[in-house]
């Protein structure tokens, strides 16, 4: 059903002091595959999508972007390639975080066209073009020479999500991307996103909109206390969650939704 393997960890370990965040994860996503991990705050799941994204570097396990290794375990610890590789991988993802992250003294076409400009050394016409068509996609049209603080958060989340865009990442990580949202603006971002898996784009997704991500993603992984607890189709993780911890938390966030 998918392609070649976009991003892998394996057995990644990683703790803060004496606190263990991420206990032997491991994890493989496919191009065109969506994948959502759900969990209660405070089970690792942002520290796994800083891993991955390398602002956080493992203490153990092992990282690759398709063919390029990152990280690799040498029986005492993740050992990290050198810069060049490293630069190389960041080229590979787009990282949409909850607070959105704009450069606030940026105009919404500087925001997106920066990196790609600046880092992919891209030409200006190619970038612009690309940068102007992703805005119109994110129904931004008119607003390419506002500043972040004249929109509203849903505008500037979708701003962020064309920035990440127009890297033409292999893979697209959001970091809860609607926690900063009110309801109204949060169902405009989701539908960016919905728009973006119909289109087969690579993604991992931390949520906690549980309705979303059994709707949208191929498959969902359940983090607790810093492991893998369950991981499977989403339809089937939500409506038959095997392990007792996944019942619980999916049965504590139906009362509180009603």
């Amino acid at each position: 059903m998918y392609g070649t393997t976009v991003v892998s960890l394996e057995h990644a370990r990683k703790s803060f002091g004496d606190a263990a965040v991420l206990k032997d994860i491991s994890l493989s996503v496919n191009h065109g595959e969506v994948v959502a991990v759900i969990g209660p705050s405070g089970g690792g799941k942002s520290t796994l999508l800083r891993c991955l994204t390398l602002l956080e570097t493992l203490d153990g396990g092992s990282l690759s972007y398709g063919d390029l290794e990152v990280a690799r375990d040498d029986g005492a610890g993740s050992v990290y390639a050198g810069k060049a590789v490293q630069k190389e991988a960041k080229a590979r993802f787009g990282l949409v975080f909850q607070n959105f992250n704009l450069f606030p003294h940026y105009s919404v076409i500087k925001n997106v066209t920066d990196a790609p400009l600046h880092v992919q050394k891209r030409s200006k016409d190619e970038v612009f073009a690309h940068a102007r068509s992703l805005l119109e996609k994110m129904g931004l049209s008119g607003k390419e020479n506002m500043v972040p603080c004249e929109l509203s958060g849903g505008q500037q989340q979708r701003v962020a999500i064309a920035r990440a865009l127009c890297l033409n990442p292999d893979v697209l990580y959001f970091d809860e991307p609607t926690s900063a949202l009110d309801p109204e603006l949060t169902q405009d971002v989701l539908k960016v996103i919905r728009d973006l898996a119909a289109e087969h784009m690579t993604m991992v997704i931390v949520t906690h909109e549980m309705n979303f991500a059994r709707d949208v993603a191929d498959r969902i992984v359940f983090m607790d206390g810093g492991r893998v607890v369950e991981e499977g189709v989403a339809a089937d993780v939500i409506a038959r969650p095997q392990h007792e911890r996944t019942r619980a938390f999916l049965t504590k966030y139906e009362d509180r939704r009603s």
